[in-house]
């Protein structure tokens, strides 16, 4: 029969893969408590947040596919959020460091594996996304503007020739 606290445990990573639609498993045993400590604010300010449990209860909550690629003992973390590049970007800053390692994750319940999880971290962020829809939005109605605009400019250049031919 399973623990009370193992059935907690298992209720609130459930609450954490429901809330995010994107999720990273890392390994933070290289992690210490004032770098686990500042990962968790630096993520929260990103849009994220970091649960630690179980690697055997993250096994029972996430889809089987994701749980395939997750092997071995220990504790996992689940990093997620709505921006989850910009969560990768401050995981994959501390996997340089050799301070967590990428187990794998999910987006939209399509499992991904380690190297999947870590190219997360190369996606432009939620803002960098927003200022290129908007230059695409804008291309239309500047080019718009400068075909309207060459019009009466042609028109001035044409009259200027025309005076200065005359003078």
């Amino acid at each position: 029969m399973p623990s009370v606290i193992n059935e907690l445990a298992l209720a609130e990573v459930n609450t954490v893969l429901d809330g995010a639609p994107s999720v990273i498993l890392i390994d933070p045993t290289g992690l210490k408590a004032d770098e686990s400590l500042k990962l968790r604010k630096d993520l929260h300010n990103a849009g994220a947040k970091m649960k630690l449990a179980k690697a055997s209860l993250v096994r029972r909550a996430v889809p089987e596919a994701v749980a395939e690629k997750l092997d071995g003992k220990g504790s996992l973390a689940l990093v997620g959020g709505e921006d989850i590049a910009a969560a990768a970007k401050l995981l994959k800053d501390l996997e340089k460091e050799e301070k967590v390692e990428f187990r794998g994750g999910m987006i939209e319940g399509n499992a991904l594996d380690a190297n999947e999880a870590k190219k997360l971290a190369d996606l432009p962020s939620r803002e960098q996304l927003y200022g290129m829809l908007c230059n695409v939005l804008a291309a239309p109605m500047v080019g718009m503007v400068r075909v309207l605009n060459e019009v009466p400019t042609s028109a001035v250049r044409v009259i200027q020739a025309i005076k200065e031919k005359q003078s």
